[in-house]
């Protein structure tokens, strides 16, 4: 049994993408969730379209919850890219969004490492990608915000095509090289094992949900096919956040949000309580 556990279970704001980012807030609170990731990108909190009244407004709504996380944005914002102008402009929107964690409470800020666009470049993508990084962790280090980068792979064009090419990539921040473990990424890369056996000690944040391993599905922990065993031992001492990642959709989900919050806190509830 896992008893010891520190990590506490949250959802992630994109989990009602189409809704305002204050019902998010107000759902999770709701179903009793103790942790909470604020979606840093259109349409709920995207650094440039939350000007510093709003943070406060963000800052005191988020007040129930034990601890705060927030995802840096996406759109195209890639810390790996090789053009110059597209470079600057997602490293500028990625130092803001450090500052958004900053000014919400939020003690990691959870970032893509880039895309890979050209293999016949990857060595380009890889240097442009810690060259950047280097500047967030650099940044989160003075606000106090652990920057932690998500695990993207193949199945996301990343530039981690590979669990060596993350490593190399944390590893080359040194001490503030933190990760985020996307268990759906992980699935469907096929290198959950890699990444554990690469990057456990450096693992600070969790994405738990959950897949059949041949897509990205944001399925609630049990609702797929993966084994969450081998994650066990990092959860037992990791003191931070385990995020439900999981997605409802009002064209195409088939059950409510509630329905889906009370399958995510199940799924964790039985992880818990299993047997090693």
């Amino acid at each position: 049994m896992l008893a010891a556990v520190a990590a506490v279970l949250g959802v992630s704001s994109s989990m009602l993408l189409e809704r305002p980012l204050e019902q998010a807030i107000t759902f999770a609170v709701e179903n009793e969730f103790r942790a909470f990731e604020v979606w840093a990108d259109h349409p709920h909190a995207h650094p440039d379209e939350t000007p510093p009244e709003m943070r406060r407004r963000i800052r005191t709504a988020l007040s129930p919850f034990d601890r705060i996380s927030v995802h840096g944005p996406l759109g195209n914002a890639s810390l790996a890219s090789i053009n110059p102008g597209i470079w600057r402009e997602s490293l500028r929107q990625h130092l803001a969004a450090t500052e958004l964690a900053h000014d919400l409470g939020a003690t990691v800020l959870v970032v893509h490492p880039g895309d890979l666009r050209d293999h016949r470049f990857k060595a380009e993508f890889l240097r442009l990608s810690c060259e950047a990084l280097g500047k967030v962790v650099e940044r989160g280090a003075e606000l106090g915000v652990t920057i932690a980068i998500e695990n993207c792979g193949p199945l996301h064009a990343g530039i981690d095509q590979t669990a060596a090419d993350l490593t190399t990539i944390v590893r080359s921040l040194g001490p503030h090289g933190k990760v985020c473990l996307d268990t759906g990424h992980a699935a469907v890369n096929k290198n959950a094992a890699e990444l554990i056996a690469s990057l456990g000690d450096a693992i600070v944040h969790f994405h738990v949900h959950d897949n059949h391993g041949a897509r990205d599905e944001h399925l609630p922990i049990g609702a797929g096919s993966i084994d969450f065993a081998p994650y066990v031992p990092i959860l037992e001492h990791l003191e931070g956040m385990a995020i439900a990642e999981i997605v409802w959709e009002q064209a195409r989900s088939t059950q409510s949000p509630e329905t889906l919050a009370r399958a995510a806190k199940d799924g964790w509830s039985k992880l818990l309580d299993k047997p090693r």
